[in-house]
């Protein structure tokens, strides 16, 4: 089987190839265009051209502006179709013909100079410093040369447009250059050939330009000198600068450095995460050759920067991904993945402990093996990763980068001391876990959802710090799987942020099934003793302690804009918030968008995701979506489970908006009984006296499954009216939502309408 660095040096040589080929190419079709115009009477041809022109009417000025275009191409001297268009259109409309068709043309030159022999000089120019200054030079500031070129008469137009081609000015800059100082000339020729008698006088060339011809050449030859003077100095700036970083190497942190020159490795070291790293962040891998410019550089392979470059490249753009650690991001490794086969497997514990209100008996008692539990999560999470691998992405088209980005000014990216120049870049770098500022807590040591899944051995008491969604998923499922667990929780009640009533449900669960919890606590200081982790508390006023043999935070997420050099970039960001965006996920640099952890409130996985859709539209083709159009429903997967989407009754309070509010108890729905599942609600908030739905929240064994019905109804704008005219199955649990939605069908029978309804059927029976 081919290495990937094998297989990278056979693609260079390809790519070397074409190259090679290209610009063997190249001067076999320019001496043929030469020895074309030697031989061809061609003036003539174009002075046929223009009297064909003249018997066209209103359709002449398209037709030699297309003459135009062709001309470019094909190096026919464009002078005789300027003074041309000005004695037959006059100024204005020959001025407006010529400066399209010679535009058009320039631009298609360039595109052809770029498309032949753009790849193969950049890859000469890399093994030559001055070479690379001046191309260099003109990457950065094109728009300045090109316009000066633009001026100068001792340039000819028809070469620059090829030559320009093959540097690393971006066909941006150059066009708007080119439509800027083309104009004088051409105002010039045109002005001229309008005061021609005939034209005669025009193909002769003796059409006399004048004090107006002579101003107009000197000041070119002005601008000539200042071309030449202006590239040189930016050589020798761009020269001396790759001197110096050759001579200091790249600015990594040593905090970096630390993590980039060793081996990934993610514990415990097994042949599960062999396999997870050989996918997500393979050793030996082998970084591309960087081309001239990317469309999009992403920065973080979690789940947004996954998106972002995938969705861009199968598009048609040049894409790099980088990625500093491992592929997938907090989701793969960290999060959603190995998270939900821990869950899965206490649910199976929980549901074998009850399987006697089912009238199954387990005679032989229940056994946890929690090592085997651990290895099933490694195994199906490695099985999952190669999703998300650098090989797939290379395979998609995606240049992959392992290793640290830095931002070295508001267009380019430093990777393994290598220069990323991009047309706009995405920042993905996502969060983690907040250390907290507890006395000896880091001198105890402490578990985040980054460390817990590398436990091999069930730790006996479990401190869990933070009720909110992780703190609770986690204590509930290492409580099931036999651990002790303590939840430590610094408001009167956890999942605090949810529907009172739904968290209220999952408070009770935990009570029942032995979770410790202490609320309204104030954790102050953490010891070491024996081995043992002792936290010591205060609750109202009273201390007390606990002693514990792991403790896992899980309370906050921090932004990681670190080592970013954002500052660089012209990026704003908070080290608490984040990277600041606009509702379009535009930075302040609007080269550079943010999505998913690193930049927005909503901390889940497929917000990423939506919000990589958006970016590639608004980054890529100049749209207008916006994060705020979304609609996002969440779900804490606790046992049941809470849904939820759009507004809580409090938001709509807040917003002085009246609400109805249908409520069905999965006790009252029969598959939730049959089940042995009825502990929990369809709860569904609509706007007072309407059916349109504002929110929404679920209490169920499978609350996260059911919620999308009422997510679609939002977006789709279906009010609690069509979902009662929605046939459901019967009978499964989601009935409960057309329930609800019957229940307001019966809010619309006043007693006025059922009076009409009762004398109506009277008359007619």
């Amino acid at each position: 089987m081919k290495r990937p660095a094998d297989e990278l040096k056979m693609n260079a040589s390809r790519i070397g190839e074409r190259g090679y080929t290209r610009v063997i190419l190249l001067p076999f079709i320019a001496s043929g265009l030469i020895i074309t115009l030697f031989f061809l009477p061609i003036r003539q041809y174009l002075i046929a051209a223009l009297e064909w022109t003249q018997g066209l009417g209103v359709w002449g000025p398209i037709f030699l502006a297309g003459i135009y275009v062709l001309a470019a191409v094909l190096f026919l001297p464009g002078s005789v179709l300027t003074l041309g268009a000005g004695f037959l259109f006059g100024v204005p409309e020959g001025l407006l013909t010529v400066w399209i068709g010679a535009n058009l043309g320039a631009f298609a030159a360039f595109l052809v100079g770029r498309t032949i022999a753009r790849e193969w000089v950049a890859q000469k120019v890399k093994g030559n410093a001055k070479f690379a200054a001046i191309d260099d030079a003109l990457g950065r500031e094109g728009f300045k040369v090109v316009l000066l070129l633009r001026l100068s008469p001792v340039f000819p137009f028809d070469f620059l447009n090829y030559a320009l081609g093959l540097t690393k000015v971006s066909f941006r800059n150059y066009a708007l250059a080119s439509l800027i100082g083309m104009l004088p000339g051409t105002l010039m020729y045109v002005y001229f050939g309008s005061a021609a008698r005939s034209l005669t006088e025009v193909a002769a060339g003796k059409v006399e330009g004048g004090f107006a011809g002579q101003a107009f050449f000197w000041g070119g030859l002005a601008a000539t000198i200042a071309v030449a003077l202006f590239v040189t100095r930016l050589a020798r700036r761009s020269l001396k600068a790759a001197e110096t970083s050759t001579v200091a190497g790249p600015k990594t942190p040593q905090a970096v450095t630390t993590l980039l020159d060793q081996d990934v490795q993610v514990l415990p070291d097994d042949k599960h995460n062999r396999e997870l790293v050989s996918n997500v962040h393979p050793h030996g891998w082998a970084n591309p050759r960087p081309p001239e410019r990317y469309n999009l550089v992403v920065i973080g392979a979690g789940t947004a920067g996954l998106v972002t470059a995938a969705g861009a490249a199968g598009l048609g753009a040049r894409v790099a991904l980088v990625e500093r650690h491992l592929m997938g991001g907090d989701c793969l490794n960290y999060g959603c993945v190995p998270s939900k086969a821990l869950i899965r497997s206490s649910r199976a514990y929980a549901e074998i402990r009850a399987s006697k209100n089912y009238g199954i008996e387990v005679s032989d008692g229940i056994k946890i093996d929690f090592s085997s539990v651990m290895e099933r999560l490694r195994r199906l999470r490695a099985g999952i990763s190669h999703h998300d691998s650098a090989q797939r992405f290379k395979d998609l088209g995606v240049d992959v980068f392992l290793g640290h980005a830095s931002f070295t000014g508001p267009n380019t990216i430093e990777v393994d001391g290598r220069s990323l120049h991009f047309k706009k870049a995405v920042i993905a770098t996502g969060a983690r876990a907040v250390h907290p500022g507890i006395k000896g807590l880091a001198e105890a040591g402490f578990l985040t959802n980054e460390t817990v899944f590398s436990l091999t051995t069930r730790p006996s008491r479990l401190a869990v710090i933070g009720g909110g969604p992780i703190g609770c998923e986690m204590a509930q499922a290492f409580q099931r799987l036999g651990s002790q667990v303590i939840l430590f929780h610094k408001n009167d009640h956890i999942l605090d942020r949810e529907d009172s009533d739904a968290a209220e449900i999952i408070q009770n669960r935990f009570i029942r099934e032995g979770v410790m919890l202490i609320l309204n606590s104030d954790l102050k200081e953490v010891e070491l003793v024996n081995g043992d982790k002792v936290i010591h508390f205060e609750v109202g006023g009273k201390r007390d302690s606990v002693v514990v043999d792991e403790i896992l935070v899980g309370a906050g997420r921090a932004p990681n804009v670190e080592y970013l050099n954002l500052e660089a970039a012209g990026v704003q960001y908070d080290t608490r918030k984040g990277v600041f965006v606009d509702d379009y996920l535009r930075t302040t640099n609007p080269a550079i968008f943010a999505a998913g952890d690193i930049s927005m409130s909503h901390k889940f996985t497929h917000t990423a995701d939506a919000a990589a859709r958006i970016v590639i539209q608004n980054a890529l083709f100049k749209g207008s979506k916006k994060l705020s159009a979304l609609t996002v429903p969440w779900c804490t997967y606790t046992d049941p489970e809470i849904a939820h989407v759009g507004m809580y009754e409090r938001d709509a309070e807040k917003q002085g908006i009246a609400v109805d509010t249908f409520v069905r108890p999965l006790a009252e729905v029969d598959r939730a009984m049959l089940d042995g599942e009825d502990e929990g609600f369809v709860k569904i908030h609509v706007k007072k006296g309407t059916d349109k739905i504002l929110g929404a929240t679920i209490v169920a064994a499978h609350a996260g499954e059911m919620i999308s019905e009422l997510t679609l109804a939002m977006v789709g704008k279906l009010g609690l009216g069509t979902i009662s005219g929605v046939i459901h199955p019967y009978p499964t649990q989601a009935e409960a939502i057309k329930q609800a939605a019957d229940a307001y069908n019966r809010t619309r029978l006043t007693p006025l309408v059922k009076t009409l309804f009762t004398k109506w059927l009277y008359w007619t029976r």
